[in-house]
């Protein structure tokens, strides 16, 4: 009766772990040094890059059942982290955090800032910002010549919903998670 205690309880653990979808992770991380004159002094300052990669691992399921099935390649997820220190502490003063997305085979990066983040394009021009709502689950949109509301999705996704008044309808579009910018 033990051992079928223990055999269960392997059992209900290994089934609970298999539930985690694997991901690949890589993180690389820069740092770099420049001198800067301020107030004719001569100040070391730490600019430090950490660049993540996270794809999730799947294989085709054309060829479900099999042991040798293809690997998949879905969209890389890529957040990069700016740290800047501009004394000689051991601490950074300052951190920007930037993910990249598509949308319609153009990509963006979204920067955070205080208030919720900046959406720019592939060429650095900020055409949007997002500023967090009072329900921390949506943000407050102000693109370009129109308004709106976005979220993330269940995927990751940054989905923003707004009223175009010319077609008079309710338009979608989902800023998808990218892999390079």
């Amino acid at each position: 009766m033990k051992n079928l205690i223990y055999a269960f309880s392997l059992l209900m653990i290994t089934g609970a772990y298999a539930q985690n979808k694997p991901v690949d992770k890589v993180e690389e991380t820069k740092v770099k040094t420049i001198k800067v004159e301020k107030d004719g002094k001569i100040v070391e300052n730490k600019i430090k890059v950490t660049t993540k990669k996270e794809q999730e691992v799947m294989t085709d399921p054309n060829y479900e059942g099999t042991v040798n099935a293809p690997r998949v390649f879905p969209e890389v997820k890529v957040t990069k982290t700016v740290s800047i220190d501009n004394d000689n502490d051991p601490f950074y003063d300052s951190k920007d955090e930037i993910i990249y997305f598509t949308n319609n085979d153009s990509k963006y990066a979204f920067t955070s800032n205080e208030s919720g983040f900046l959406m720019s394009d592939d060429n650095n021009k900020m055409f949007a910002t997002a500023v967090r709502s009072s329900n921390s689950q949506y943000y407050i949109l102000d693109i370009n010549n129109y308004s709106g509301v976005g979220y993330f999705n269940d995927e990751g996704n940054f989905v923003v919903e707004y009223y175009n008044s010319d077609t008079k309808m309710l338009v979608n579009e989902e800023f998808k998670s990218n892999s390079e910018f």
